[in-house]
């Protein structure tokens, strides 16, 4: 099963925090999806599909998780291998952008 959730967060900054008292949005987007095999697997083919989508600032394997940042934008790749699925989670400006890098991050782990 796969699924897919674009959702808008709102960031609220405290007013005089910045100076500016505004809030600030955050887009964010997420997918599950199901997975076979070793976590060491998915973390190699993870580690492919994140790099692959251009995340490759900041890049960090940490246990079952894969980091990076893009520009304004940053990627958690997480194998649950013990589970049966993978977690893909991308954060930036544009919830649509973002949107569009976690079917970037998931085709490249699917194609494997």
């Amino acid at each position: 099963m796969n699924r897919h959730f674009g959702t808008r967060v709102l960031a609220c900054v405290a007013a005089g925090l910045l100076g500016t008292g505004l809030a600030t949005g955050v887009g964010m987007s997420n997918t599950w999806l199901d997975m076979t095999g070793s976590k060491a697997r998915c973390i190699q083919q993870a580690t492919t599909a994140v790099k692959k989508a251009g995340f490759t600032v900041n890049f960090e394997v940490s246990g079952e998780s894969v980091f990076a940042d893009q520009e304004d934008y940053s990627v958690l790749f997480r194998c649950v291998a013990d589970k049966g699925l993978a977690y893909i989670v991308v954060a930036g400006p544009d919830s649509d952008l973002a949107d569009q890098y976690v079917d970037d991050v998931q085709k490249g782990f699917s194609s494997k």
